[in-house]
């Protein structure tokens, strides 16, 4: 996707129907087409529903925390991350 400072910007859905202003370089060049979907806080709350999207890896980073990706409204960047198992982040399947 071209290196993870613009990798962001091709996976989301371009324009602000969904996504915060500016929503930057949001091409969906790869039609996977992200749409923001926010997060689960340990204490249940739900936040940043039209600002980001974190996914869940496949992979443990350690006992409690596991991998992450995500995109943002601000960026146009990409992000890997370990993040608490107890947060709530999506899934999505992606068929082989």
């Amino acid at each position: 996707m071209g290196g993870e400072e613009i990798a962001g910007g091709k996976l989301k859905e371009t324009g602000s129907i969904h996504w915060a202003y500016p929503n930057e370089g949001a091409t969906n060049e790869s039609g996977f087409t992200a749409i923001p979907c926010g997060n689960r806080t340990t204490n249940g709350a739900f936040d940043f529903f039209e600002r980001n999207c974190d996914w869940w890896s496949s992979s443990e980073a350690s006992a409690e925390y596991a991998w992450g990706v995500g995109v943002s409204y601000y960026y146009s960047s990409m992000g890997r991350h370990d993040a608490y198992k107890k947060f709530g982040f999506s899934v999505r399947c992606v068929k082989d």
